[in-house]
């Protein structure tokens, strides 16, 4: 069965004007001058039109966020929107995404460039060391926009922690980069509700929680 097309009319000043008072006190956040903003009336059939307009709030939301650069994950997030995909597969993109932007307000990355002056190298060649420590294991860095950025947790003095080549090797090799990410920094039960990345002064207990990943699953 296919979506009826969505009406929809604008509203000038006269009829915002003549919008019952309440209507108006339902809208978050509050309205602006009339002459700020643009009223439209629209009635969809067969597309869940409230909870669309939900979700483009979350995207708008998500493309504001200063810093973030997610352009590919948004683009997909809004294909599933306006498409004729699952709505659960656009609640998961969004859901990834918000936890994305949230990960990166918090932990604090480092660019190529700057593992680069960190590390003490006079080479030319800003992505080494830090390419050639990802292509060993010994680190993992997450893709913003058309960047790799690594969480600055897994550098001491210039280098990698030893542990990090440790945990990663346990980790089982079909997660993602993003999934590493977003693991390291939850309350793992394993660790008494700690964050792996807190607790990597102990790697083999850190890495013993790594391998229940794989034992999950496998069963």
């Amino acid at each position: 069965m296919f979506a009826m097309p969505i009406s929809w009319v604008p509203l000038d000043a006269a009829d915002v004007a003549e919008l019952p008072p309440r209507l108006k006190d339902r809208l978050a956040p509050p309205v602006a001058p009339v002459a700020e903003s643009e009223w439209v009336l629209a009635h969809a059939v067969g597309w869940g039109l409230g909870d669309m307009v939900a979700r483009v709030n979350r995207l708008v939301a998500l493309q504001e966020d200063a810093g973030v650069s997610l352009d590919r994950q948004l683009d997909r997030a809004l294909e599933w929107l306006v498409g004729t995909g699952s709505s659960v597969e656009a609640e998961i993109a969004l859901d990834n995404l918000e936890l994305r932007r949230d990960y990166l307000a918090e932990t604090p990355t480092l660019t190529a460039a700057q593992i680069h002056r960190l590390s003490g190298l006079k080479s030319r060649n800003t992505s080494e060391p830090a390419s050639r420590w990802k292509a060993e294991g010994k680190t993992f860095a997450v893709r913003v926009g058309r960047r790799d950025q690594y969480p600055a947790f897994q550098f001491q003095d210039g280098a990698p922690r030893p542990a990090i080549k440790t945990v990663l090797a346990a980790l089982p090799q079909t997660m993602t980069a993003w999934q590493k990410a977003l693991w390291f920094a939850s309350a793992n039960g394993w660790l008494d509700g700690d964050e792996p990345q807190a607790r990597l002064d102990d790697s083999e207990l850190v890495a013993d929680a790594a391998r229940q990943l794989r034992e999950v699953a496998v069963g």
